[in-house]
């Protein structure tokens, strides 16, 4: 049955994998990017005639400060958790999915992140106004955690496209912490776990992610074994001060909405770099 989704950060990494999911499955889509309507700025009243005039069933607010260099720091945090509640309001009365991330958890118990089980300790500023805004959310709302995502359209300097950048041109590489494991989930993998988040009859946090958490050290092989390069990668088992597990526990996605599985790395690095 075709919804009427809208859907916040159109130009976003994520926001616009979301939106060429929506329209390949043939749903109605308005999609609304920074040059369409700034949300920081909007009013009730505003957002509110938006989601109206869209005939909205569903609402993907994707939007959020992502700059890589600042966005865990940056005051502007504070303004995003404001107008996310604002979007929230004017929403009332269809569905809201918004978007968490794995940073509002207690990263330092070290192990498989779980709904309700995990506690919540979120240490920057980013994390925090997330936590915030998944905590005054109320009504017909689902909270999807983010872990670590990788793909088309994913910033220059993070850690998959700075490492597919040096295998290209034939240099060797290999992560400053190898021992470090995240969980990486393919952006159109998770733009479909998004989706069907919002079709299922569920709420309150989920995770999303692939449930796996290879080291970076795995990651940097699995990179170079896509270019057929195998001997460029090199690893460690270093892991530094940061936490040295970051995994989504999927018990509850798998049990509540379902779906295709997810690639593993190797698969979504061999589709990235094909």
């Amino acid at each position: 049955m075709v919804k009427r989704f809208l859907v916040t950060g159109a130009t976003g990494f994520i926001g616009n994998a979301v939106i060429r999911a929506l329209r390949n499955d043939g749903h109605d889509v308005t999609a609304i990017g920074s040059a369409d309507l700034d949300l920081l700025t909007a009013s009730g009243g505003q957002l509110a005639d938006l989601a109206g005039g869209a005939g909205a069933t569903h609402c993907l607010h994707c939007a959020w400060y992502t700059n890589h260099a600042d966005y865990l720091i940056n005051p502007v945090n504070r303004d995003w958790l404001a107008a996310s509640l604002r979007l929230a309001d004017a929403c009332r009365g269809i569905r809201f999915v918004g978007l968490g991330t794995c940073l509002e958890y207690d990263l330092a118990l070290a192990r498989p992140c779980v709904e309700d089980m995990t506690p919540l300790a979120p240490e920057t500023l980013y994390a925090c106004c997330k936590r915030d805004l998944f905590e005054a959310l109320d009504g017909d709302v689902a909270w999807a955690r983010v872990f670590f995502v990788y793909g088309p359209g994913d910033r220059a300097g993070r850690l998959v496209p700075a490492m597919v950048a040096r295998f290209a041109r034939g240099e060797q590489a290999g992560p400053t912490f190898g021992g470090l494991r995240r969980d990486y989930i393919h952006v159109d993998d998770l733009a479909a776990q998004i989706i069907n988040i919002a079709l299922a009859n569920v709420r309150g946090a989920i995770n999303t992610g692939t449930g796996e958490a290879p080291s970076l050290s795995d990651i940097y092989a699995a990179g170079a074994a896509a270019f057929s390069r195998p001997e460029l990668a090199f690893g460690n088992a270093e892991v530094g001060s940061q936490p040295p597990l970051i995994q989504a526990d999927m018990t509850r996605f798998r049990r509540t909405v379902g779906g295709p599985p997810p690639r593993t790395v190797e698969e979504g690095l061999r589709d990235l770099i094909a």
